[in-house]
């Protein structure tokens, strides 16, 4: 066993291709472990990005329903205003007929 080491030592060459390969191995390995941590990023900015366009939605909705209310709540009145100001002509019109 000394003896392989001893000529695996002397062989520098053979030495240098072996750490080359495991440094090509431990490159492969820090490219994927980035792109996996990358695509995680991505992931979590998607479900937060999806997750704020359902709040705005939900807020958008809630905003037009709450629109809708007051535009029928002023309608209404106005309505009622205009059957007021309707009767206030017509009792004005007999008052002045008399």
């Amino acid at each position: 066993m000394y003896r392989d080491v001893y000529e695996v030592c002397r062989n520098m060459e053979k030495v240098m291709g072996m750490f080359s390969e495991e440094l090509r191995e431990m490159d492969r390995n820090t490219v994927q472990y980035m792109i996996d941590e990358m695509q995680a990023t991505i992931d979590a900015q998607s479900a937060a990005l999806e997750e704020e366009k359902k709040r705005r939605e939900e807020e958008k909705k809630k905003y037009e329903e709450e629109m809708q209310e007051l535009i029928a709540a002023q309608t209404a009145a106005l309505d009622k205003a205009m059957k007021r100001i309707e009767e206030l002509e017509r009792k004005n019109g007999s008052e002045s007929a008399k």
